[in-house]
């Protein structure tokens, strides 16, 4: 059975943004257009057919806070998928020092290691 994608339906929206528009030039993260320039009143199949869970859809529609029937201008691209090769983003360096006699170095380790930055010795 085929199934219409309802309008308020941002994940769909969101699926089918994340693949370029093969039909009229609409990069990632845009709506697809029409020949006349305007924002399409629903995404053209060979796009949203890309996302494998709306396969089986027999329309998306563009939503309305898209714009359909506007002049088309693009979209914010989506993020770059991170790659699982790399290290993770999150990345916490913290810093201990002590620049006057008056000041000491423990309750600086200890503030950093109670938040999870384990005590490495600087490089060098």
């Amino acid at each position: 059975m085929r199934r219409s994608v309802t309008p308020t339906d941002q994940s769909a929206t969101n699926d089918v943004e994340q693949h370029a528009c093969p039909r009229r030039d609409a990069q990632p993260g845009s709506p697809c257009r029409s020949s006349g320039g305007a924002v399409a009143s629903a995404y053209y199949t060979r796009r949203f057919t890309l996302a494998p869970r709306l396969k089986k859809a027999l329309r998306v529609p563009t939503p309305a806070d898209r714009g359909p029937g506007q002049p088309w201008r693009p979209g914010t691209p989506p993020p770059a998928p991170i790659d699982a090769d790399l290290p993770s983003a999150d990345i916490r360096i913290g810093y201990a020092r002590c620049s006057t006699l008056g000041q000491e170095l423990d309750s600086q380790l200890d503030a950093l290691n109670k938040h999870g930055i384990p005590r490495r010795s600087a490089p060098g």
